[in-house]
């Protein structure tokens, strides 16, 4: 006499199952987007990037509206980066004049004929809602530069999961 009860619970929780997973499916359609990355400025090829900058961190991978100075060639991307310096961390020099994050980790400047291609960032405290945001290549067009510098908060766009399966098609 149980067996047709229990066939109702089965089809219950189906359909639960079933109505949780297409709920998470137009979330994910919705919210998330696939953002390739055609240069070696990250380790990664592509990325899963949530339409929301949140858990923010040292590392996280996120994305920022494409900095002034680079709007007229990359207009429509997005600017894909690590956070490599947070509100309140300092920005010093090494000896070889390579910006540095709380004298801790350094970011090379990339040099053309010996020199810097551009000036460095200036040293200081990072302010309030300003973010560092590097790429894990000597030649990222980065913070480590003055001309793209710290990135607001309110330029930020997403917070961004790393896709290992991708295929890194780039080289």
């Amino acid at each position: 006499m149980s067996a047709p009860h229990d066939i109702g619970l089965v089809r219950r929780i189906a359909s639960w199952i079933l109505l949780t997973f297409g709920c998470l499916c137009i979330y994910f359609l919705d919210h998330v987007d696939i953002v390739m990355n055609a240069s070696d400025s990250l380790d990664e090829p592509a990325f899963l990037m949530l339409d929301t900058p949140i858990l923010l961190h040292k590392g996280a991978v996120v994305s920022a509206q494409m900095p002034e100075p680079l709007q007229v060639k990359f207009s429509g991307y997005h600017f894909v980066k690590l956070i490599g310096g947070m509100p309140g961390d300092e920005i010093t020099y090494d000896d070889q004049g390579n910006p540095c994050i709380d004298d801790d980790e350094c970011f090379p400047l990339f040099e053309k004929d010996g020199a810097p291609i551009l000036p460095a960032i200036a040293p200081g405290v990072i302010p309030e809602d300003h973010y560092a945001l590097f790429g894990t290549a000597d030649k990222s067009l980065d913070s480590r530069y003055a001309t793209i510098g710290l990135i607001h908060a309110d330029q930020l766009l997403g917070r961004g999961i790393a896709v290992l399966w991708a295929p890194d098609w780039r080289n």
